[in-house]
């Protein structure tokens, strides 16, 4: 009665066993196809593009112009 027991736990165990591994195969090339296939997204709207938050990467440089100031203008006066 022990030895059917014992193999009757074994064969549960090694199937339980395969089952959790066939899920995991399935689950890791369904996450790899996903993740490695190109996705095509839209150009924000300038609406849209204002409200998202920028998580990295790089971004083009930013030039900054302005015009010439009046050297009595730009002058700081002392009160």
């Amino acid at each position: 009665m022990r030895g059917l027991t014992i193999l009757v736990a074994t064969a549960l165990t090694v199937g339980y066993g395969f089952a959790a591994q066939a899920a995991i195969t399935a689950s890791r090339v369904e996450t790899i196809r996903r993740v490695a296939g190109p996705v095509e997204t839209a150009a924000p709207t300038p609406v849209e593009a204002a409200t998202h938050v920028w998580y990295g990467g790089m971004l083009a440089p930013v030039t900054v112009e302005a015009a010439p100031v009046d050297p009595t203008a730009a002058k700081c006066a002392l009160s």
